[in-house]
């Protein structure tokens, strides 16, 4: 039997610190930039909220979710405090992200994990679930005010949710929800993989009408380890969201939605790894969604992270990139992508920062509680995509060497751009404004359940990847309900086609360019002026 490292972790690692041993912590991939990318430009502002997390009663981990809460076309972010600390909303005000959470009923006390904002109950008011210390609370917006519902649920003893996701699995036109459950913070044990006992089981809610859920968790939706975070993404092409699981000390579940309310796994051998984050987006611009996942990365040798992980468990520490093949056929693409040898990351998400027609990759880094990363801490990450082939390089401009949980991408002044919030944990987050050159297409979209599973793509000039509308990209997240297309130089997009998960088809000829359209669902609701 193998034996298991029963000290913890973080000890262990202070211990080889001490010792003068930082060979585990290895520099990165440094590859310049290629002269025919894109370059990013940034305008760096300030932001009134700083993450406490109280080392004693709760993980260290965050939450947020983008809404537009007055209709402003200006996109505010739910910030989740951490225990004891009150939550934030945070606007843009006069160059300066303020926090206006006072009076809109939505914060708490206990350690917010996980957030998700949409219309769940169909009044055309933004709605927000979080998931916290103590529990789930459903903020339903009437009136001008968000009024909490405490969401009664029947989780695993000496668990709590991290992450939550939305989608109309079974297309009866309401939000069905996907808590990713984590074992609490006084139980958590680091590095273990086969005690049943820590490993939390997940929950699959069906939306039966007037926000009233019932529990139709099974053995596969269940998943097989404590859950990091979850998305939902239709991935062959059927219109029916699939399902996609990021475990702990466990390997990439992936689930395919049966069009009935049920799913089944996929096969697929990931390895054995810590997996956090999860992005999506066609990065190979075939129109298919493919799948990105952080891991712990290169920063120390496998026996560090062992664990009681059983010899017949293949490692995996390093980030996973898999190229989407149709048919839920997947083919690691990870190094020909230049995504190997990266250190410890959590949450990741794809998007055209420079509007140069390609999907670039944003991920956030390091752990609060390593004792190397309070000396050395990484950059964080804005890999620019290369139009010569799927590869990534990395940008700079938007450092951020903090303890961060996940980008989170939001148009916080209403040019149509997308503005980068770094969702930091013990510390300060950081926001930038986009100023990058060049030109593009940028859709608003309902922030509703009908919007998921929607693809967007253009005819003519501009990019030629596909995106899809889902809920939960990143960590704990949730990203606005809009969508960029680059156009690099040139100024006209021939056709705008939307294909919403319903079947209904809506094309918009000539797209204007270089300013927000909003699109409503059935023609010809499109307005083309400027939201701001």
């Amino acid at each position: 039997m193998t034996r298991s490292i029963r000290a913890p972790l973080p000890l262990l690692l202070a211990s080889l610190a001490a010792s003068g041993c930082v060979w585990f912590h290895p520099t990165e991939p440094d590859r310049a930039v290629p002269a025919h990318i894109a370059p990013t430009e940034f305008e760096s502002v300030p932001v009134d909220f700083a993450h406490r997390w109280d080392h004693d009663r709760a993980h260290h981990l965050t939450g947020a979710a983008v809404l537009d809460v007055d209709g402003d076309g200006r996109e505010e972010i739910f910030v989740g405090g951490g225990e004891g600390q009150p939550d934030a909303l945070l606007r843009l005000r006069e160059g300066r992200l303020v926090d206006e959470i006072a009076a809109t009923g939505l914060s708490s006390q206990a350690a917010t994990y996980g957030s998700c904002a949409t219309d769940l109950d169909g009044d055309g008011d933004v709605d927000l679930a979080v998931a916290r210390n103590d529990g789930i609370t459903l903020y339903v917006h009437k009136d001008g005010a968000f009024r909490p519902r405490p969401l009664p649920i029947d989780l695993p003893a000496d668990s709590v949710v991290l992450a939550i996701a939305v989608s109309d699995i079974d297309h009866d036109g309401d939000g069905d929800l996907y808590l990713s459950v984590f074992v609490d913070f006084p139980h958590f044990v680091a590095a273990t993989f086969n005690a049943p006992a820590h490993a939390k089981a997940n929950r699959l809610l069906r939306n039966d009408g007037d926000l009233v859920f019932t529990d139709v968790t099974t053995p596969a939706t269940a998943s097989k380890q404590n859950t990091f975070t979850s998305l939902f993404v239709d991935l062959d092409g059927d219109r029916h969201q699939d399902l996609v699981v990021a475990q702990n000390t466990g390997q990439v579940e992936i689930l395919r939605n049966l069009r009935d309310g049920c799913f089944e796994p996929v096969p697929l051998d990931s390895g054995y790894g810590f997996f956090m984050g999860v992005a999506v987006g066609d990065v190979d611009g075939d129109g298919d969604q493919d799948l990105f996942f952080t891991n712990v990365g290169d920063s120390f040798p496998a026996f560090i992270v062992k664990g009681d992980r059983h010899d017949d468990q293949p490692y995996e520490g390093g980030w996973l990139l898999l190229r989407n093949d149709g048919d839920f056929r997947f083919h690691d693409a990870t190094h020909e992508a230049g995504l190997g040898g990266y250190g410890f990351a959590w949450g990741a998400v794809f998007e055209d920062m420079n509007f140069d027609g390609q999907l670039d990759l944003l991920v956030s880094q390091n752990y609060v509680k390593w004792p190397v990363h309070r000396l050395f801490k990484f950059p964080g990450k804005l890999l620019l995509g290369s139009g010569a082939g799927l590869e990534f390089f990395a940008a700079e401009g938007v450092e951020n060497r903090a303890y961060s949980n996940s980008p989170v991408i939001a148009d916080l002044d209403g040019d149509g751009r997308p503005d980068l919030f770094w969702l930091n944990n013990d510390g300060p987050s950081r926001a930038f404004l986009n100023r990058s050159g060049g030109h593009y297409v940028s859709i608003r979209l309902p922030d509703d359940v009908r919007t998921l599973g929607a693809r967007l793509r253009l005819e003519g000039e501009g990019a030629s990847y596909t995106r899809e509308i889902s809920s939960s990209s990143g960590l704990g997240v949730d990203q606005r309900p809009g969508v960029v297309f680059g156009l690099g130089q040139a100024t006209h997009a021939g056709r705008l086609v939307i294909e919403w998960a319903d079947g209904h088809v809506q094309r918009v000829e000539d797209p204007p360019v270089d300013r927000p359209i909003r699109v409503e669902w059935g023609e010809p609701k499109v307005d083309i002026g400027d939201a701001r």
